[in-house]
């Protein structure tokens, strides 16, 4: 079962939650969110790969896959 979570992006740092969190409070008032959506780690190969997909209502902003799925791969350690 794969297991779809939220993030955001904070000054090139992304920030992973699950999914019943809103991301406006993970974001709190005063931080500039680049980017912000849902995740999921799929397995392809042999290799798991990050998909990034959707937006964020509460921020009304939206994410930037190519972008994040790096981002993600990297802070998880799969890249």
């Amino acid at each position: 079962m794969l297991s779809l979570r939220k993030y955001i992006v904070v000054k090139g740092n992304p920030i992973l939650f699950p999914s019943e969190l809103i991301h406006a409070e993970v974001a709190g008032k005063h931080n500039e969110v680049d980017s912000a959506g849902f995740f999921v780690v799929v397995k392809e190969k042999g290799r798991k790969r990050v998909i990034c997909i959707g937006e964020s209502t509460s921020l009304s902003i939206s994410s930037k896959p190519e972008t994040d799925q790096k981002l993600i791969a990297s802070y998880l350690g799969l890249e």
